[in-house]
């Protein structure tokens, strides 16, 4: 056996694992297993196959990979898992293949302590679910989007581009991109410190608060997709602009609505209050 499997380690021999692979003691590859280069396996963790992985992935301890879908309608139909490149997958993290369809995870994410990915998911690049996020059957979370600890999205929604989800809360509509949302169903500001680390230019940016302050600030009480059209034709040029609308004009879940940071915590401070 490769010297850089351990003895103990159980594995099929429909899998296929690159030379360079390195897997941990009592850890099982079942079933078709792709791994590319470079990939590193701690003890003690399940991969399941029809599942792909390439180059230089970590999976930590307890984590299980590719298992059977959540989904009473699942009647063992072909179904795969496809990973990238470079992910970190931390200790108990779960990732489940499709029903009917394939679950996608794309390269540089970082899934923490606990967090789960469903059935039919997409996820994108650079994205990071905290300890214990959740992210329910068919959710798409776009590049770069932040899942905070003990969050849950609900099954076909989507979390947009450069995205915040803040922690202990549950989520049953679209997040749009850029926004950071502090609680349920709710944006409360956008993501300056995302865009700028993003490499947007200036000129971008002012152009995404400009849009912001229109949509949300100016006329809060209308439509979000009916104050879409007021953006003139020189805001809706700008590309993170107009994914912002296009994102907003796709939604079949709904989005989330706005309401100040401030206004918030106002509200909370006044029900601790009528607690008391």
């Amino acid at each position: 056996m490769n010297s850089l499997i351990d003895p103990t380690a159980i594995i099929d021999p429909h899998a296929r694992l690159d030379p360079t692979v390195r897997i941990g003691a009592y850890s099982v590859i079942e079933g078709p297993v792709t791994l590319g280069p470079n990939c590193v396996i701690a003890s003690q963790v399940k991969l399941i196959g029809p599942l792909e992985m390439g180059s230089g992935n970590k999976v930590h301890s307890f984590s299980v990979l590719g298992d059977a879908p959540q989904d009473l309608k699942y009647r063992d139909q072909p179904s795969r898992v496809i990973i990238g490149e470079n992910n970190i997958f931390r200790e108990h993290v779960t990732v489940h293949r499709g029903t009917g369809g394939d679950t996608v995870i794309g390269s540089n994410c970082f899934f923490m302590v606990g967090s789960h990915v469903g059935h039919n998911c997409r996820v994108g690049n650079g994205v990071t679910l905290v300890n214990s996020a959740v992210l329910g059957g068919h959710v798409q979370v776009f590049d770069r989007a932040i899942i905070g600890g003990l969050c849950a999205m609900h099954q076909f929604c989507r979390v947009g581009r450069l995205a915040m989800i803040s922690n202990n809360s549950a989520h049953n509509v679209d997040i749009p991109p850029f926004c950071i949302v502090m609680k349920i169903n709710t944006i409360a500001q956008l993501n300056l410190v995302g865009l700028r680390r993003s490499g947007m230019t200036r000129e971008h940016i002012n152009g995404v608060r400009e849009m912001f302050r229109i949509l949300f600030r100016e006329r809060r009480e209308s439509q979000l997709k009916t104050n879409i059209r007021l953006l003139s034709p020189q805001l809706l040029a700008i590309p993170e602009v107009r994914e912002f609308t296009e994102f907003v004009a796709s939604s079949k879940r709904g989005v989330a609505r706005f309401q100040p940071w401030s206004e918030q915590q106002s509200r909370q401070a006044g029900a601790a209050d009528t607690d008391e």
